[in-house]
């Protein structure tokens, strides 16, 4: 180690340079740093998935529909709220990438007159608006969907062409125009209004992700610094760990730029993540530093001492905590995919950096430094721990199985959600609009059924649309929760009912009579409103759309697996179910392989790890235990409380293990440093006096830096950091308390 330090010595300065240099040269290409959204980004790009619904969106012109909602509490068919109606419809026909707007106004409303057939826009002007009231009310066509049962809700549907609503910016722009429109509208209406749909989603996870970069970035800089201001008092406290910092996650952040990555909800937390990681190594070697430095050894000699004794665990905690971060690179979920490989990568680098750049700066700049205990914190005598834990470690080991095995019980209620909207927190525009229209006009959810009549034209086989009647009617009784649904079979209904007044609306019988209907009433519509979105080019197949309540996605998943099961035994038709709503709920499998993946693959490495080290299977269990119990302490709360697995939870777990084995690596390593020289009590005042700062602040900062991510309007972060901080400081704790009672236990004589 000698030798190390001499060569670091030797040519420090050239080190520094090069080092600043080649990073400098690295962070040009973030430049290039740009933000990504799409439901693209969710599914690998041979995702069955993904193109099952690329191919639903080239058919029927895709789901991409913002929804402006707005309440009128003396009911929408008065002059004030139609008129705002009608000019909010002109107003979002100007905006670029617009396809189509459908509203209460401009609704194609069928009629019949002298036998003539008449399809008009539903409402012109202010004239007979309580006739047309009632007719809106009785209307299956709209009731529910673009107008409510009181007649006190109306909402807007905003179309996007195939083409614009898979382009995020496009995406983005149009809901920047819908918010600008609606806000002048406000101030000089007085209405309330609210914004969802699926671009709205798109559009809203890319400025989320942008201002969760803006503000934590520099926020964990911020707060990081501070904290070892606040710890050290000294410009190298703050020095050596910052520089370690900046210099891993501009190299991570310009690697992911080169590659071809673009940030996402997820990667905009690659710095925090960073921070978190790079701090630990650089805090273990820095206290050890200063731990000898006040044993009055001069600097050379402090720092060889502390590498030598800090290096090993620290390479064996950067190995878990990439092989943690590693496991997450499996996931079938691009971002959680692309988020593991990258602080794979910052693990390795804070590691390179740690044994280098700090070194090299404690050499620059350590000489002169007067190295004081710490304030803050103080282990530096904790003579009479070995002593109690000796004397406690049964009451202790009893206390926390009692603990887990209670938690465990918890497990069995825990179910996993990937609901998008869910995503968002209550106070975004998304998800505040999703709730609106669920509680004062239909579901939030859509999703589009893609039914086969199993023949060229045969949509317009009667048998086919009156099965499509049957369908709706049982699964609208199994599902309360299903709000409204309509297709071009509505259509049909609806001409057989003006045309033949006599009629009890039944279905017509005849092939040619529905083929004449729907040739009536598409040579009826105005350009632009054609029904090619409801059929495909060769009319085999058929799109119903769904409005349901929000549900978790294992209710999504039944009511997916429902209605793919009556198509399939009640007809001899087929039924796909697609929408951005069902690719959603398809990603709970997905997320449910992430979770059980990287924990068992992370679990299995590191365990052939540590038995490779140990040679010793009840150690190893000593060694996993403290690491596995906060898992199984924090899923057993969720699942008392009913808090659903999402994205953010199914990457916590890896991570949680990847890290929390770190103050545990840390532990055993002075363990059998002095348990040959030194009897058990001693030599676990020893660990604390040793390590015992060093975890407790690690933890500390750790916890400081992943609690940043609650800030965020990203539900899925805000649950990540919950449950990461939690886990970390149960980790903390079973490591001081639980670990080495047990080992008393099992190994004090």
């Amino acid at each position: 180690m000698e030798r190390y330090i001499d060569f670091l010595d030797r040519y420090k300065y050239i080190i520094l340079v090069l080092t600043t240099l080649m990073v400098a040269i690295f962070s040009i290409a973030l430049k290039d740093l740009a933000y990504e959204g799409s439901y693209k980004i969710w599914f690998d790009k041979e995702s069955k998935i993904l193109k099952e619904y690329e191919h639903f969106r080239t058919t029927f012109s895709g789901d991409d529909t913002f929804i402006v909602a707005f309440k009128d509490e003396n009911g929408m068919f008065n002059q004030k709220a139609v008129q705002t109606i009608l000019a909010l419809s002109e107003a979002f026909k100007k905006i670029d990438g617009v396809r189509k707007v459908d509203s209460l106004t401009n609704y194609q409303y069928i009629s019949s007159q002298d036998d003539e057939i008449i399809v008009e826009d539903f409402i012109k002007d202010f004239e007979n608006l309580e006739e047309k009231r009632v007719h809106a009310i009785n209307d299956k066509l709209i009731l529910n969907q673009l107008i409510d049962k009181d007649a006190q809700t109306t909402a807007i549907a905003v179309r996007l062409s195939n083409e614009s609503g898979a382009n995020e910016e496009v995406n983005i722009f149009v809901m920047k125009a819908l918010k600008d429109v609606t806000d002048t509208f406000s101030k000089e209406s007085g209405y309330k209004f609210y914004i969802t749909g699926a671009p709205a989603i798109t559009a809203s996870l890319v400025t989320i992700s942008q201002s969760d970069a803006m503000v934590l970035m520099p926020l964990a800089v911020i707060v990081v610094v501070t904290l070892l201001f606040m710890l050290f008092r000294t410009f190298l406290g703050v020095l050596v760990p910052s520089i370690v910092i900046v210099f891993t996650f501009l190299l991570v952040l310009s690697m992911q730029v080169l590659l071809g990555y673009k940030l996402n909800n997820f990667t905009v937390n690659i710095p925090s993540f960073i921070t978190a990681i790079a701090i630990a190594d650089a805090m273990h070697l820095y206290l050890a530093w200063m731990h000898y430095k006040i044993k009055n050894l001069n600097n050379h000699e402090a720092l060889s001492v502390a590498l030598k004794t800090n290096i090993v665990p620290i390479a064996l905690t950067s190995f878990t905590t990439a092989v943690g971060f590693a496991s997450l690179g499996f996931s079938e979920i691009e971002p959680i995919a692309t988020l593991g490989i990258a602080i794979t990568t910052g693990a390795i680098l804070a590691f390179i950096f740690s044994i280098t750049i700090v070194p090299v700066l404690l050499l620059l700049f350590g000489e002169k430094y007067q190295a004081r205990p710490l304030k803050f914190l103080n282990l530096s005598n904790t003579k009479g721990y070995g002593t109690f834990i000796v004397k406690n470690d049964k009451k202790i080991v009893y206390g926390f199985t009692v603990l887990l095995i209670f938690f465990s019980y918890g497990l069995s209620s825990i179910k996993v959600d990937s609901n998008n909207i869910k995503y968002f927190s209550a106070d975004t525009v998304v998800r505040s609009g999703s709730e609106f229209i669920e509680k004062n006009l239909t579901g939030s959810m859509v999703y589009e059924i893609i039914l086969d009549s199993k023949q060229k034209e045969g949509v317009k086989n009667p048998e086919f649309l009156q099965t499509i009647e049957i369908f709706e009617n049982e699964f609208k009784q199994e599902y309360k929760n299903v709000r409204f649904t309509t297709s071009l079979k509505d259509i049909v209904v609806r001409m057989q009912e003006v045309l033949n007044k006599d009629s009890t609306c039944q279905m017509p019988s005849d092939t040619n009579l529905i083929a004449q209907y729907l040739l009536l009433y598409s040579m009826s519509l105005p350009q632009g409103m054609e029904i090619n979105d409801k059929i495909d080019t060769n009319e085999q197949f058929l799109r119903l759309s769904i409005n349901t309540n929000l549900v978790n996605t294992s209710k999504d998943l039944q009511m997916i697996e429902w209605i793919k099961h009556w198509w399939q035994e009640k007809s001899k038709y087929s039924a796909d179910i697609q929408g951005q709503a069902a690719i959603f709920a398809y990603m709970q499998s997905s997320i449910t392989n992430t979770l059980l993946l990287s924990i068992a693959s992370t679990l299995l490495i590191v365990a052939l790890c540590m038995y490779m080290i140990y040679k010793n299977l009840t150690m190893l269990s000593l060694f996993m235990l403290p690491n596995i119990a906060p898992i199984i302490f924090v899923a057993g709360v969720m699942g008392y409380l009913g808090i659903d697995i999402d994205l953010g939870i199914a990457i916590s777990a890896a991570v949680i293990l990847g890290i929390a084995v770190d103050d545990t690596i840390h532990f055993f390593s002075k363990y059998f440093e002095v348990i040959k020289v030194k009897t058990f009590e001693e030599s676990i005042d020893y660990i604390m006096s040793h390590s015992g700062n060093a975890m407790i602040l690690t933890t500390f900062i750790l916890s400081v830096t992943f609690a940043l991510f609650g800030v965020s309007s990203f539900i899925p972060n805000v649950n990540f950091a919950i449950v990461t901080v939690s886990a970390l400081n149960i980790a903390l704790l079973l490591d001081l308390l639980l670990l080495p009672a047990l080992l008393s236990l099992f190994f004090r004589k």
